[in-house]
């Protein structure tokens, strides 16, 4: 099996190169849903979480809105947050990983995935280059809070950094041209394989 990571700026289309993968029958990893899924499910982190920071409980889950806001203000609480949530997701990439051993492509879509020591279970890094001013517009059009983007690129490599670090560059300009992009990286990938 081959583990392939995408890499990227906060919003420049990780998620939807990852969906593109996925409908031409790749299984992909989204760690941003599995986080979510903690935070919806997970009873003992949320409470982990809520004693931590001394948050309160709705439902025995954690308002996401509050614990943004307590991390927009504090990079040593975002870093906190990480060492409880990375090992929650490491443990959901594993059963992925063992599932899907017989699989030619998987798919992770992890954010701070070349930062991180989840580094270590990818085979190929795909970074998405996207124009500046597509950035802006993609994390307004999310309405991703610019204060949490301030806070968040603080943890991530400089664009040149990933860039150096990837085996394949893909413009997002298009989605034709995007879709094309991705079919050769397989038939690359596949034909060294």
């Amino acid at each position: 099996m081959i583990v392939i990571g995408v890499v990227g700026d906060i919003a420049s289309g990780k998620t939807y190169v990852s969906q593109v993968f996925e409908s031409l029958g790749y299984r992909v990893f989204n760690a941003d849903k599995i986080v979510h899924a903690i935070y919806r499910n997970n009873n003992r982190i949320n409470l982990k979480i809520s004693k931590l920071f001394k948050l309160k409980l709705y439902k025995k889950r954690i308002n996401l809105k509050d614990l943004v806001n307590l991390i927009i203000n504090s990079k040593i609480k975002l870093q906190l947050l990480n060492k409880i949530i990375h090992p929650e997701v490491k443990k959901k990439l594993l059963i992925f990983i063992k599932k899907n051993k017989k699989k030619k492509l998987t798919i992770l879509d992890i954010p701070l995935l070349l930062e991180t020591n989840f580094k270590v279970f990818a085979d190929v890094i795909i970074f998405i280059d996207t124009k500046k001013n597509d950035l802006i517009k993609f994390r307004k059009k999310r309405k991703i809070d610019t204060r949490l983007v301030e806070v968040l690129e603080k943890f991530h490599f400089d664009k040149v950094v990933k860039k150096e670090m990837s085996d394949f560059i893909i413009r997002n300009s298009n989605l034709k041209f995007l879709k094309s992009q991705i079919k050769t990286i397989i038939d690359t990938i596949l034909l060294d394989d």
